[in-house]
């Protein structure tokens, strides 16, 4: 016995004792609205349930703040959070977070899932949406600002557009008033109050999406960079997860 306890004392002193490292403890802000299938506020959204498996896998733990969206992301660029969860790599994004990359583009197969936005109208409204093109628009399309990639393909589109702070059953209750005819929103948001006999009124969802995008756990540069090459570990188990799902 004295002389397994003189050994191991021998490893310690030359520095061959087994590397036992503290759990790290990721620190994820999130969005504070529903954002299916990627987060919820109440922690239970696949994404969510994913990104924490991978963590788990490589001995860590994550929590989930959320967060008005442009706090999240101002904090992230500022080091108060580690990374956020729910980014869609739009220009803005590419050139100030961190993301799984392939060939130097971001690599859905490491995504959290797919977002998709969607368009709804009043019924009987002349406006109309075909999947590439709005027409008959006589009042601006009612979106959430804070989603950028909204806002950068209404933009490249060049359709008159109000952006408002606001949920998309305050958006539905504004075509209901006749503040304009035409929305976009959740899909997720958007077909759970369709189904709602109080919200869904006069209001149909058109059948072709106006944007759907991989959404990513990215990081922001100040972890990145004190801890390099995690990343891409913690992106390589989420993707493997996602693989192994059938």
């Amino acid at each position: 016995m004295r002389r397994l306890v003189l050994g191991a004392c021998v490893l310690i002193g030359l520095g061959l004792a087994p590397d036992v490292r503290a759990e790290r403890v990721l620190r994820i802000c999130e969005t504070e609205r529903e954002l299916q299938p990627i987060s919820s506020p109440k922690g239970d959204a696949p994404g969510q349930k994913l990104v924490r498996a991978a963590a788990q896998a490589m001995g860590d733990r994550v929590t989930f703040t959320p967060l008005p969206w442009r706090r999240c992301i101002a904090d992230l660029r500022h080091g108060h959070y580690d990374g956020a969860i729910g980014v869609v790599p739009t220009e803005t994004f590419l050139t100030t977070l961190k993301f799984p990359e392939t060939g130097g583009v971001p690599d859905p197969r490491r995504s959290l899932g797919d977002l998709s936005f969607v368009v709804v109208r009043r019924i009987g409204a002349a406006p109309s949406w075909d999947g590439n093109r709005f027409t008959g628009l006589d009042l601006p399309v009612l979106y959430d600002a804070a989603s950028q990639i909204v806002t950068q393909k209404l933009k490249r589109l060049g359709a008159p557009a109000e952006p408002v702070p606001l949920a998309e059953s305050q958006m539905i209750d504004m075509l209901h008033r006749g503040r304009s005819d035409i929305a976009i929103g959740r899909r997720d948001m958007i077909e759970a109050l369709l189904r709602a006999p109080e919200t869904a009124g006069d209001v149909e969802m058109l059948p072709q999406p106006f944007v759907q995008a991989p959404a990513y756990l990215a990081f922001g540069s100040p972890f990145a960079e004190s801890s390099p090459g995690y990343a891409d570990r913690l992106w390589d188990e989420v993707g493997r997860l996602r693989a192994t799902v059938p």
